[in-house]
């Protein structure tokens, strides 16, 4: 392997950002994996955080927005994701604390809602059971999928899931 300076690193680097925004932990496991040496690619990563281009608290605000725009979903699902990208736990609860104020219900009914519509053609009690493991697998608390369960249970007098 021939040596790389901290210049080169940083220009990896920028050249890995500008195809799309990345945390620190993604971009210290890309470099690494192309072989710059530990010391230089911290060097780099410090230079570009000092100037702006590396913002995790940015980069996980703006992913998990789009992430619950484009698929809602539960705090437990997102705060897998966003661990999965190397945010770091403070940041993670910040943005979660940000985005789940109010609660997980807004996005629970609008996954639930889609849900159902896409299972319509069940019967009742068929779409109870699906619906809860679908809320579930995108990470819902088990508190907000009964609530809602509950909630469309009265809604139609009775019957299970009727949405």
């Amino acid at each position: 392997m021939r040596r790389r300076s901290p210049r080169s690193a940083y220009q990896a680097a920028v050249a890995l950002l500008a195809v799309r925004d990345r945390t620190r932990f993604e971009l210290s496991r890309l470099l690494a994996a192309r072989g710059f040496p530990q010391v230089e690619l911290e060097s780099a990563l410090d230079r570009l955080k000092e100037q702006g281009y590396l913002n995790d608290r940015r980069l996980a605000t703006i992913w998990a927005k789009s992430r619950l725009r484009a698929k809602p979903m539960g705090a437990y699902r997102l705060r897998q994701e966003l661990d999965s990208k190397g945010v770091e736990e403070h940041l993670v609860r910040e943005v979660l604390r940000e985005l789940y104020e109010n609660g997980e219900e807004v996005a629970a009914r609008r996954a639930m809602a889609a849900k159902v519509s896409e299972l319509r053609h069940l019967p009742a009690a068929s779409r109870t059971g699906r619906v809860a493991r679908f809320l579930q697998r995108r990470g819902f608390s088990t508190q907000v999928i009964w609530r809602l369960l509950g909630e469309g249970r009265q809604a139609h007098g009775g019957h299970e899931c009727a949405g």
